[in-house]
This record gives structure tokens, C-alpha cells and sequence, in this order.
């Protein structure tokens, strides 16, 4: 293990996640058999059978684990540290003003929508079902966002960075950050009987939607944006807290939309995403999210001065 120990911090992040993805496809056929017996031998813990696709997400999870646990010590980086060991006010405050950011930006979209008569606002549940879901995509959208920055901007672009070369830092680590998010979760399918290279078959048709890649474009710029956002939050902040603010809002905001409105049509256009993912992949959210990093510049200006190279400035 002394080469993954000598390897960057960011390089050591991809061998995990293709040790994880193997041992996935490996282990997934026969998770997939063992729930196949309990179905027919103890239905009581497992009334029905498990599609495929579930089976190996579940797996994925599970070796992501084992093989965390396991190599765990090679993940320890005093620099990342850096990045989430902030005075408690001051992540509060760009946690919150990264919240308002993007929450803001989504609502003037509705509205803009709501203009065009792509979208029409009313609360389509109870009170209290809108305020539970609310809660609940709220504590999605955190978690997601503090995952996601920790590891594609803490450690992907952060060590990237770190090379001294800035500009690939940013096209890279968010090109694939944007790309990952297009991966097919497959289709239900049940296996029949022992196949041990069907972890590897699923594998392959994950990544299918890529053979057709130009109905992809759009969204996966519109996400190339959002990360390049996200990335310049830390880069101007020194610390993680404003890009959690900011992924959690649109993840929040994404979420509750059609809990407080519909839209009026299935295809939204250029301006506001007529491929998928729908909003992501309009011009119009587009310009939103320039302007909320434009907003992110004006907000950091004075952090921004007190050192020459603010990612490793200390965070206030």
C-alpha cells in the first residue's frame, strides 16, 4: 500500500472509487442469490425479490464502506482538515448566506417562469405536508451538499489545485462532477440463477445514456457551471461552508418546487430546460447561477484581499 500512500490526496479518491466499483460488481451476483433464497426460503424477512439494479446499489454502498474502514488512514489529510475547521459563527454565516443565495436565485426563476406561463404557483398539499417536506428536503440538501463538496471540491478540485495548476483544477474536477451525475441507475431486471460476471454487464448499461451524448449537452453544462461556482466559493472562502450553502439551496429549492406550483407543460424550452434535467439544463438558469458567483466575488472581496492565495488563507 505505499504507492497509495505517496499518491495525492485526489488520485487516491479515484482508485477508492474504482476499488469500490469492482468489488461491487463482484460481490452484487451473489448478494442478488442470497436474497433470491431468503425470498424462497424465508419469506417472512423477504416477502418479494429484489431487482437487480437495487441489489447493486445496495452492494455499492456496502463496499464503500468495507473498503472506507479498511483504508480509512489513507484518506487522512491535514488540508482537508483546513477546510472544515472554521469558527462556528463564521460557518453559520456563509452556510446560511449560501442557503439565501441559491434559494433566491430559484425563487426570481419561478417567477420569471410563472411570467412566461411555464409555471403556475399553489400549494398542492396541506400546510403541514408542504412544511414536512420542506424539512425533510432541506435535511436531503445538506447532506447531499456536504458530501458532495467534501469530496468533489475538498478533495477533487482541492488537490488539483494543490498541483499548481488552477485551470484544470476547475475543468476537470467539475467536468467530472458533472458528467457522474448523467449514470444510468438501470432498469429493473431479476437474475437467473448463478451469474458472476452480471455485476460487470450492469456496470456497462449504467453508463448507456452516454452513446447518445448530445440530448445530455445542456444539463451537463448547467452543471458544469453550478460546480464552477461551488469551486470559486472555496477558492474565495478558504473553507467549505458557503459551496454546502449554496448546493444544499438548489438541491432544497429542485425539490419543493412542484410542492408550491406545476409546470404548464412537459417541455420547457431552451430558456428554462427542455432536456433533462429539466431547469438545470435552461439558459435561464444558466445566467442565474453566473450571477449568484458574481454575487459570491462581490460577497468574499475583502476575505479575498487579506492573502494572496485565499484558499489558504485562515477562515474567518
Amino acid at each position: 500500500m505505499k504507492f497509495l500512500s505517496a499518491m495525492p490526496i485526489h488520485r487516491r479518491l479515484i482508485f477508492f472509487l474504482l476499488g469500490v466499483l469492482a468489488l461491487t460488481c463482484v460481490i452484487s451476483p451473489w448478494l442478488a442469490l442470497g436474497a433470491d433464497w431468503l425470498t424462497t426460503y424465508w419469506p417472512t424477512l423477504l416477502s418479494e425479490r429484489i431487482p437487480f439494479s437495487r441489489v447493486f446499489n445496495r452492494a455499492f454502498m456496502i463496499s464503500g464502506v468495507v473498503l472506507f474502514i479498511l483504508l480509512r488512514r489513507f484518506f487522512s489529510d491535514g488540508r482537508i482538515k483546513e477546510l472544515i475547521s472554521v469558527r462556528f459563527a463564521g460557518a453559520c454565516r456563509d452556510l446560511i448566506t449560501g442557503l439565501g443565495f441559491a434559494v433566491g436565485s430559484m425563487i426570481l426563476l419561478v417567477i420569471a417562469m410563472t411570467a412566461s406561463d411555464i409555471f403556475t404557483p399553489f400549494l398542492r398539499v396541506s400546510l403541514a405536508l408542504a412544511l414536512t417536506r420542506f424539512a425533510t428536503a432541506t435535511m436531503a440538501g445538506l447532506s447531499v451538499g456536504a458530501i458532495e463538496e467534501l469530496f468533489f471540491r475538498g478533495i477533487l478540485f482541492h488537490g488539483l489545485r494543490d498541483q499548481g495548476k488552477p485551470l484544470r483544477a476547475y475543468i476537470a474536477a467539475n467536468l467530472f462532477y458533472s458528467v457522474l451525475h448523467f449514470v444510468k441507475p438501470g432498469q429493473d431486471y431479476f437474475l437467473d440463477g448463478i451469474e458472476p460476471l452480471a455485476g460487470f454487464a450492469h456496470l456497462s448499461a449504467v453508463f448507456s445514456p452516454f452513446l447518445d451524448p448530445l440530448p445530455l449537452l445542456p444539463g451537463i453544462f448547467g452543471l458544469f457551471i453550478i460546480g464552477l461556482v461551488l469551486s470559486y466559493a472555496l477558492v474565495r472562502t478558504g473553507h467549505l461552508y458557503l459551496g454546502i450553502g449554496l448546493h444544499a439551496g438548489w438541491v432544497l429549492s429542485l425539490k419543493t418546487m412542484r410542492v408550491f406550483g406545476n409546470f404548464t407543460r412537459e417541455d420547457l424550452g431552451w430558456v428554462f430546460g427542455s432536456t433533462d434535467p429539466k431547469i438545470v439544463s435552461g439558459v435561464a438558469t444558466w445566467i442565474g447561477i453566473i450571477l449568484v458567483g458574481v454575487a459570491v466575488h462581490f460577497l468574499t472581496r475583502k476575505r479575498s484581499a487579506r492573502s494572496a492565495d485565499p484558499l489558504h488563507a485562515k477562515a474567518v
